[in-house]
């Protein structure tokens, strides 16, 4: 077939890697083709495969995988394209050709990766039917990878009264505490079990000897699976002296007329919601499968993982969500500065659904009237006019850096809400009048740093705090970009003529004080500390000499370094690129978020996407900011904390102001030196910790 097939390989024991471009060929009669959602590993064959133990020796390079489910794509006598249907003996692959009679639908509303465990449930049926398994009995099970949790929860599905689930060590408890009726015990550490019914899913020695004392006299024992041993010692006088009765049971000795009975019973038990297993296999992109190998081979909690052979879908333009959770009273905002960021604000507030925009203003009138007409409200001819409107409740102050303490202040003074552009101000002094000013109002002080907002971002710190990295320990942050030289003078839309960007004291830097700052709050939000030090270099931009052009920074977050690159000068420059790693994985945040980790993280889940928007879409700054003041409308009208603090801001200003003394001296720069230098009088303040959105 000639699209591309992705897939799982073996090149030698203990390795695995992912090849492309598979050749598979046109499926003959009697096969169809499916392109694979999911296929998923057990700790069983494919571990003792990959590990080479006893009677799982295989030739390699090897394909693994059994276990699968998909979309059939090319039609078969009874199954149409577009059908979902589980597969048997299914490679690990992203699209497979396989006999149709290894194919079966999927009822409506069964995941694909509960599905996949078909032949697995089969093997589990074929036990329980060889041990002669009577509706409603007590069931042991030894043994507790991923076939031994699928015969427990068959049993249960069938009305037994009991499961008890026998394993070497607590590695795996976790799996059977989440059934409720069943039992875990350590193998030898209590009194027989007594059960009527034992299987053996071990394959070892050890686990035929647990099983035939957790049997109760006159019970039957199953060995179920593939065993892991050339010659066992067979427990005969056991067996005799109590009366038990021993068979095996593999799935090659299943008989057609029984496999297709357990097939219809395995599929009614997932349609009536008594059967499900994802809740125990741990989700991996396929591309990241080595991972999940290192893992299965070394960690006994792992029961299975879940490889996601993902596709794209296609992305509707504008699919960021513009609003958030619960309707409240429609915040209305006053915009002060209308220039090239203050446009980007209007149309945030017009897209807004919790938001309104009633008044503009700008010292170039006609730029307040530009973004009135296209944005709604109007424009006023002064900053107190906007400030004494009483329909005016909050105030986006979206000026040159040099205007935002004295702008901030007067509306906080006049009793408004204020949401801030970055920085909070032109250093660090002043912003810290800003902040003394917010702890006296009665207003709400917000810093509108976007980029929180963004999916990938809420996503990452999502995996972060769950655990999937264990202890960050570094990351790294790429900012490249190419500014025109007429960026300086008139911004990215020339609506007007301003030098205000090449000037230090009106700017208060260049390329670290207006992009790179947003990756150094990033950072912070997801490393969950304060930083300690930084450590600077910086190069003048060639057009603007009093600001930086090239910026690099090592910052330390207790145990964790960042290396932050970044410059406005790159011709062709790719944007933004951000990982964050730790000894457990690491993730990749820009541009688009992935994680890979030797460790579960059961509660990660990806943050809310819009409607048609794939998990790497890359919203636009507008779409962010439609949703800063959506969410700062809500927390104002809910009396909440905004998502951004103005103890946030202080702490990436303080980042800065140790960047910038950094790079003057060329040695590190504490925060806590920076802090102290700026409030000479009254000691270093403590800033709000960072509060998680």
């Amino acid at each position: 077939m000639s699209a591309e097939v992705r897939a799982i390989r073996w090149p030698r024991r203990g390795m695995a890697e992912v090849d492309g471009n598979v050749d598979l060929g046109a499926p003959g009669p009697g096969e169809v083709a499916v392109d694979v959602e999911v296929s998923v590993t057990s700790s069983g064959t494919e571990r003792a495969r990959f590990l080479g133990l006893p009677t799982a020796d295989v030739s390699f390079p090897h394909s693994p995988g059994y276990l699968a489910a998909g979309r059939v794509t090319t039609a078969s006598p009874g199954l149409p394209e577009g059908t979902r249907v589980a597969l048997r003996d299914a490679p690990h692959q992203s699209r497979v050709v396989v006999p149709a009679r290894a194919a079966h639908p999927v009822p409506e509303g069964v995941t694909a990766a509960d599905a996949a465990l078909w032949q697995l449930g089969l093997t589990a049926m074929h036990g329980l039917a060889m041990g002669g398994y009577r509706p409603g009995e007590p069931v042991a099970v030894v043994g507790a990878g991923l076939l031994g949790i699928v015969a427990r929860r068959i049993a249960a599905a069938r009305g037994s009264s009991l499961r008890l689930a026998v394993a070497a060590s607590d590695a795996k408890a976790w799996a059977a505490r989440r059934e409720e009726g069943t039992l875990f015990r350590i193998a030898g550490s209590g009194t027989a079990a007594g059960c009527p019914l034992v299987l053996d899913v071990t394959g070892t020695p050890e686990g035929l000897a647990v099983a035939v004392a957790s049997a109760a006299d006159g019970g039957r024992v199953v060995v179920l699976g593939s065993p892991r041993a050339s010659l066992a010692p067979m427990p005969a006088g056991a067996l005799y002296e109590r009366g038990l009765s021993l068979v095996g049971a593999h799935i090659a000795t299943l008989a057609e007329d029984a496999a297709a009975e357990f097939t219809a019973e395995f599929f009614a038990h997932l349609a009536g919601r008594r059967l499900a297993f994802s809740d125990v296999l741990v989700p991996y992109a396929a591309g990241d499968a080595p991972m999940a190998y290192r893992r299965l081979a070394s960690d006994r909690s792992f029961v299975g993982a879940v490889f996601e052979w993902r596709r794209e879908a296609p992305v509707a333009p504008a699919a960021v969500r513009r609003s958030v959770s619960g309707r409240v009273e429609p915040l209305r905002y006053g915009l002060a500065g209308c220039g090239d960021i203050g446009m980007t604000n209007g149309q945030a507030v017009a897209g807004a659904d919790q938001a309104e925009l009633v008044a503009c203003y700008d010292p170039v009138r006609r730029l307040a009237e530009d973004v009135a007409r296209h944005c709604g409200g109007r424009a006023v001819a002064s900053m107190t006019e906007l400030l004494e409107r009483g329909d005016v409740d909050a105030v986006i102050v979206a000026t040159p850096h040099d205007m935002h303490e004295p702008l901030a202040v007067a509306a906080l003074d006049a009793g408004k809400h204020v949401l801030l552009e970055k920085p909070v101000a032109v250093d660090l002094p002043s912003a810290l009048r800003v902040a003394d000013a917010a702890r006296a109002a009665t207003g709400t002080l917000g810093m509108l740093f976007p980029l929180r907002l963004d999916r990938r971002v809420r996503s990452a710190a999502a995996a972060i705090r769950a655990g999937l990295l264990g202890a960050p320990t570094g990351a790294v942050s790429t900012y490249l970009i190419d500014k025109p030289p007429s960026y300086f003078y008139g911004g990215f839309s020339h609506r007007v003529t301003s030098t205000w960007r090449m000037s230090r004291a009106r700017a208060g830097g260049g390329f670290l004080m207006m992009n790179v700052i947003h990756h150094l709050d990033v950072l912070r939000f997801l490393l969950g500390c304060e930083a300690d030090d930084v450590f600077a270099r910086t190069l003048p931009s060639d057009v603007a000499p009093e600001v930086e052009d090239l910026v690099s920074l090592m910052v330390r977050f207790g145990d964790a370094v960042a290396t932050l690159v970044g410059s406005a000068s790159v011709v062709g420059g790719p944007g933004s690129a951000l990982r964050v790693w730790g000894k457990a994985g690491h993730v990749e945040v820009l541009p688009r978020m992935s994680a890979t980790s030797l460790l579960a993280a059961e509660d990660v889940r990806p943050a809310e996407t819009g409607p048609g928007e794939s998990p790497s879409y890359q919203p636009s700054a507008v779409e962010l900011k439609t949703l800063a003041v959506n969410r700062f409308a809500v927390a104002v009208r809910r009396g909440e904390r905004p998502d951004v603090e103005i103890g946030d801001g202080i702490a990436v200003q303080a980042m800065i102001e140790a960047a910038y003394g950094s790079a003057a001296s060329g040695r590190p720069v504490s925060l806590a030196s920076v802090m102290e230098a700026a409030t000479p009088s009254q000691g270093a303040p403590d800033p709000a910790a960072p509060h998680a959105v």
